[in-house]
């Protein structure tokens, strides 16, 4: 052996040969194909961007857009067979509803005054005849037949004023929810009818000084809240209201 070999060994230096290098550490391997594209050019100590391996990454339905939104749309967008947004209930739908339930209520009353004053017509008549020496010199035919025909009458006008009471009050539910507000115009436009029939008596009675204001104003407020269901369900409001209702229940 020369010098040269005798003076620095002939023995494996470490880290050669399949050698651990001192102190335990990694043995450094050298790519093969030298530093990447992606670290090239860049300056010493800043980090390149992540690699990740194609294997394992999410396809096109599992990607996100930025700052973590769904890459799929907008959120809140639904499809034809999503659900719809409930339109707001307007203000004329919501009165007239309210005006409706109160003639409802108004007319239950009615309609229960009227069976049962029907109902013991006769029995009244039987003691204001036997009261009242006058009545009872009428013939007792005559007696009985107006009071079979009253009879008749007030028990018919209560049953058509319970099927009335029973359009109104059907009709203020089904407006209020948006699924029809045909029942409520034609029992508000049955009132608005009922009504006018007295109105114009005592506007004609006023006109003649046979009665007085209080009677107009008392028939008044019967006649103008019917008249305000009617206008109030054929406002534009109230028809887009029922327009979007129909169009929502077509999906």
């Amino acid at each position: 052996m020369s010098s040269h070999d005798d003076e620095h060994g002939t023995g494996p230096r470490p880290g050669q040969y399949g050698q651990p290098p001192p102190y335990g550490g990694p043995p450094y391997q050298p790519s093969p194909s030298g530093p990447s594209a992606a670290t090239q050019g860049r300056p010493y100590g800043q980090a390149g961007p992540p690699q990740y391996d194609p294997y394992g990454q999410y396809g096109s339905h599992g990607q996100y857009g930025p700052y973590g939104s769904p890459a799929a749309g907008p959120p809140g967008q639904y499809g034809p067979y999503g659900p719809g947004s409930v339109p707001a209930r307007p203000t004329p739908v919501v009165v007239a509803a309210v005006l409706g339930s109160l003639f409802g209520a108004l007319g239950a009353l009615v309609s229960l005054g009227l069976i049962l004053g029907g109902a013991v017509l006769g029995a009244l008549v039987e003691d204001l005849v036997a009261s009242d020496p006058s009545v009872s010199a009428t013939d007792p035919g005559e007696v009985a037949e107006f009071t079979d025909a009253a009879q008749v009458f007030a028990i018919s006008a209560g049953v058509v004023a319970l099927l009335w009471t029973a359009l109104v009050i059907w009709g203020s539910v089904r407006a209020l929810t948006g699924r029809s507000r045909v029942p409520l115009l034609v029992g508000g436009a049955i009132a608005v009818a009922v009504t006018a029939v007295p109105l114009l008596a005592a506007l004609s009675g006023l006109a003649s000084g046979g009665t007085g204001g209080a009677e107009v104003v008392f028939v008044l407020l019967f006649f103008l809240p019917a008249l305000a269901i009617v206008v109030l369900l054929c406002l534009r409001p109230a028809a887009q209201f029922y327009a979007a209702h129909r169009a929502r229940r077509a999906r």
